[in-house]
């Protein structure tokens, strides 16, 4: 009983923590480019996770699989977040619709594990899909007419979003035989190697930023990044991996509720119905057969 109030505690701090990036993030907007801010926390962030496997004396990995994870690692922290930092600075963008839409990428999940594990898609799944994809439809208009300057920012969090649950899926498949504290530190660390050539052409320094964003910087990369996706590992151990997807329900409500209180955001009837449909979406997917189990 101790050992599950634990995990569920790991699993909560996770959840605080994840729900405040995109509140952070949306702070450092005109003071550090995007890409940089990628680059210094994933570093970091992996930096933390590798000194916890050393310690652990885990750190031994073959050949084939750190080519893997350094492919993992490419398609999360070099598009993935960066798509998602991006969606941030775009100009009117909200840190609650871009969070509200990346936490939809459990959805996106039940799509590649189709394709690629050849996991069966039943009907649940699909009207699950259809709720997710709705809510995210409705959150992205945000009852504003089309517009391609204002959807910009919504449709980075939402690639974003799709090429997570790419990221998820494939690193599924190689933490199940390395183990995912070690898949996640290698994988941070050379996606955020892969960056330096982005950085260096586009002409952006790798260390050198505005130092008032110092605290940010260190927030994202040690908290964000590293101890809560260590916290997320513990409380997966301790709870069983299905309590993981607590994450992504209470993310949309908590980082929408961090929204209004620091950065003044509105929330609109649009905005509570899609993240009430992409929930629902996701409680479909995830749990149906836990509600009616399949006799088949």
């Amino acid at each position: 009983m101790k050992s599950n109030k634990l995990g569920y505690l790991y699993i909560l701090i996770t959840i605080i923590l994840f729900s405040t990036y995109e509140v952070v993030s949306k702070t450092l907007t005109n003071r550090i480019n995007p890409f940089q801010v990628n680059f210094l926390r994933f570093f970091i962030g992996g930096i933390l996770l590798f000194i916890v496997i050393l310690a652990k004396g885990d750190v031994s990995i073959k050949a084939k699989d750190l080519g893997k994870v350094a492919i993992i690692g490419i398609i999360n922290v070099v598009f993935s977040m960066n798509l998602l930092q991006l969606s941030l600075t775009m100009p009117d963008s909200k840190a609650s619709i871009s969070a509200v839409i990346f936490s939809s990428n459990p959805i996106f999940v039940t799509i590649f594990a189709a394709i690629i594990n050849r996991e069966r898609v039943r009907f649940y799944k699909i009207i699950g899909l259809m709720f997710g994809v709705f809510g995210v439809v409705l959150i992205a208009l945000n009852g504003n007419k089309f517009d391609i300057l204002n959807m910009k920012s919504p449709l980075l969090a939402l690639l974003s979003a799709v090429l997570y649950g790419l990221y998820t899926v494939l690193g599924g498949k190689v933490s199940s035989k390395i183990g995912s504290l070690k898949m996640n530190s290698y994988s941070f660390l050379l996606g955020s190697l892969a960056l330096i050539p982005f950085l260096i052409f586009l002409k952006i320094p790798i260390i050198s930023f505005d130092y008032s964003a110092t605290f940010q910087i260190l927030y994202l990369s040690l908290f964000v990044t590293g101890i809560a996706y260590l916290t997320y590992f513990l409380g997966l151990a301790l709870t069983g991996a299905s309590k993981g997807s607590l994450v992504f329900f209470l993310k949309p409500v908590l980082a929408s509720i961090f929204s209004v209180i620091i950065l003044g955001e509105r929330i609109t009837f649009n905005f509570v119905l899609g993240t009430i449909l992409i929930i629902l979406g996701i409680t479909l997917v995830l749990y149906w057969n836990k509600i009616i189990p399949d006799n088949k």
